[in-house]
């Protein structure tokens, strides 16, 4: 039992430095961005002023890495409270790599139908306010995993709680996102028509579909 008690704990711990130190060096490296950064949780002006900038910038990559990260612990650690999968490294990895799969997928399977269907610009600011409000959702993970890790790992009634705060957020950021570019997509309602059922409902239900199945691993 000590044993099966020390291995959770270190795997977790480990993620969630790694997670840290990621955070710190961005927060190093780019100490005045970071900040500017975290400003986008409450104000759109950040985004608004920096998207012409490379949309590949190492901060959000960095920012970006954590919240895929946070994203595959919360859903491993909600999995698990709901009885589908187990609570050990290898079932984080699987949904890890599912959800990173599932983002370099969408990613460029985006770009394809952009550039066949001429929204190119339109898709790129998509892209870059979704993956600040990520560099943003990652911190607010990263949080929310300490407290069902460790503060309370043993109430499901506080998982499903966060849970359903985390989702609302979610939902709440990606509605701003859509109500933004809403009026240039509607300009041409077959391009977001398409963009709302390929690109933003149907990934998410085969990513859906890949975390159930991991419960037969």
């Amino acid at each position: 039992m000590e044993l099966r008690e020390s291995y959770y704990n270190n795997w977790a711990t480990i993620v969630i430095a790694f997670c840290l130190l990621l955070l710190v060096i961005a927060k190093w490296i780019y100490k005045n961005e970071f900040h500017h950064l975290l400003s986008a949780a409450v104000s759109d002006r950040y985004i608004k002023v920096s998207r012409n900038e490379n949309p590949h910038h190492s901060l959000r990559i960095l920012t970006v890495t954590v919240y895929t990260i946070g994203l595959a612990l919360w859903i491993t650690k909600l999995s698990y409270t709901e009885g589908r999968t187990s609570l050990d490294f290898k079932t984080f990895t699987l949904i890890l790599t599912g959800l990173t799969i599932f983002f370099l997928a969408k990613r460029y399977f985006s770009m394809m139908i952009a550039s066949l269907m001429k929204f190119d610009e339109i898709l790129e600011l998509i892209e870059y306010h979704r993956n600040t409000y990520r560099a943003v959702l990652g911190i607010l993970l990263l949080i929310i995993n300490l407290l069902i890790y460790y503060t309370f790992r043993d109430s499901i009634v506080v998982v499903r709680s966060l849970s359903i705060v985390s989702i609302f957020i979610f939902a709440v950021y990606h509605l701003i996102i859509l109500n933004t570019y809403s009026k240039a997509l509607l300009q041409h309602s077959f391009y977001f028509i398409l963009y709302l059922c390929a690109l933003e409902t149907a990934p998410y239900l085969l990513l859906y579909k890949y975390i159930m199945l991991s419960r037969a691993y």
